[in-house]
């Protein structure tokens, strides 16, 4: 069984080199205009400062701190990068514009965490120890994580069954679910973080990446169906795998823009992000299906 006491131990300069990365991110995240995946980072946010501050931290004292910067700063920054890295590429990989850039982003996402933990060890501009511990068993944690995680589970076959979800979109939407925070895992295992307190085990690291993120993946999902559809005023089926290598602009606003006589308004943001030609094949592509 994993063991109840998840442990993190860092330098105070993995926060430099995470803040840079965050930077990268939202640029990106910006030039190519993936606004909904901005609002999702700052929900993300404040999701973890209540969950992960106020409720473990504050009310429960199931979260533990030591280190030299103040809590409340702390905490700031600790909530913000992941609630704010993680959501966004939740919702990036969801709104599925086209398989190349969700390749792009995953990459980024991958790279990116676990370079700042070796940057962080190769590169000490500041030593300074950081220790983070959370007791999961205070208040049955994991066991109520689990329970909502498969409580996912029985929801997307609740609405598989009523076709409101294909096979393809629940093998997705938990494999995206699963991958969020197997980047967490990988990125504290490959940098020592996790290892210092002697807690890890490879069961705490299935567990924890199979549970955490998924706890509310369904709900998550159709909330961003329906940013989507207050983004383009119609519903459309979601990007599905057999289109991957034909798509390379935005599959939503090139299908909507079809639909809608047309409208010229999407195909030139389309242009603008992704280019004349990209657009004009993909547009030729939706029509031959």
């Amino acid at each position: 069984m994993a063991d109840p006491i998840v442990t993190r131990t860092l330098g105070v300069d993995f926060i430099y080199f995470d803040l840079l990365f965050l930077v990268i991110w939202i640029y990106f995240l910006v030039k190519r205009k993936y606004w909904i995946p901005v609002l999702w980072g700052f929900i993300g946010f404040l999701t973890y400062l209540i969950i992960d501050y106020y409720i473990w931290y504050i009310v429960m004292g199931s979260r533990t701190y030591t280190g030299p910067i103040n809590p409340q700063f702390f905490f700031l920054w600790f909530t913000f990068s992941a609630g704010f890295a993680q959501f966004s590429y939740v919702s990036i990989m969801f709104e599925k514009r086209n398989f190349r850039d969700m390749k792009i982003f995953t990459l980024l996402f991958f790279i990116g965490w676990t370079i700042i933990g070796l940057f962080s060890q190769w590169i000490p501009l500041n030593d300074a120890s950081i220790e983070l511990a959370r007791n999961m068993s205070a208040g049955n944690q994991r066991l109520i994580m689990s329970v909502i995680a498969a409580g996912n589970v029985v929801l997307a076959l609740f609405f598989r069954w009523i076709r409101k979800l294909r096979w393809e979109d629940i093998l997705y939407i938990f494999l995206v679910g699963t991958l969020v925070e197997l980047n967490l895992e990988l990125s504290l295992l490959v940098s020592g973080i996790r290892l210092e307190q002697d807690t890890w085990s490879v069961t705490l690291m299935l567990v924890n990446t199979i549970v955490e993120f998924n706890v509310g993946i369904i709900p998550m999902w159709f909330i961003m169906q329906g940013f989507l559809k207050m983004q383009n005023k119609h519903l459309f089926p979601p990007l599905s795998y057999k289109d991957f290598r034909h798509i390379q602009s935005d599959f939503n606003r090139i299908t909507i823009s079809e639909q809608i006589n047309q409208n010229h308004s999407l195909k030139d943001v389309s242009i603008k992000i992704y280019g004349e030609k990209q657009v004009l094949h993909d547009i030729k592509y939706l029509k031959s299906v």
